[in-house]
């Protein structure tokens, strides 16, 4: 998929909660993208850490 046809991460997580509370039929897809966000600011996390340190 072209970059800009992507959502970008951080947009995706503001939509993460909205289908949560509207659509349960697809939880298992948004576990997944919850799991996904949280693994990729983990490692933006550990990247920063080892910038500034």
């Amino acid at each position: 998929i072209p970059l800009h046809r992507r959502v970008r991460r951080v947009e995706a997580r503001e939509y993460i909660g909205t289908f949560e509370r509207t659509d349960r039929r697809s939880q298992v897809r948004h576990e997944f993208a919850r799991l996904d966000f949280n693994k990729v600011q983990t490692i933006h996390q550990r990247e920063l850490g080892e910038l500034s340190g």
